[in-house]
């Protein structure tokens, strides 16, 4: 068998991006703090906030999305009105905002 150089690295690095990969528990705190930073403008980040017409608020989403679904439309948004904030997160910050969003789930 022959082994290619970094391959090993990269793959194991990608993994938690792979479809279906669950989400780890994130730290509730910071993910509050980047859902305010990142995603309020658009999205009701609050358990009770006003209602946005064109944005699911998180509440929503949390009730009715698996971690693993909320995870994967962060990485990979279904529409281009959704920024890839994945390229300014950094460490766990997806697993942060995972953990806050579904933390509102009723």
């Amino acid at each position: 068998m022959r082994l290619v150089p970094g391959l090993a690295v990269t793959t194991v690095a990608l993994l938690p991006f792979a479809t279906g990969v669950a989400a780890e528990d994130g730290d509730l705190d910071m993910g509050r703090m980047i859902a305010d930073e990142y995603c309020s403008r658009c999205h009701n980040i609050e358990p009770d906030g006003p209602f946005k017409l064109e944005t699911p608020s998180f509440a929503a989403i949390a009730k009715f999305r698996s971690k693993e679904q909320v995870r994967n439309r962060i990485i990979m948004p279904l529409h281009n009105k959704m920024p890839r904030f994945t390229e300014y997160m950094i460490g766990g910050n997806i697993d942060d905002m995972v953990t806050y969003i579904m933390s509102l789930e009723d």
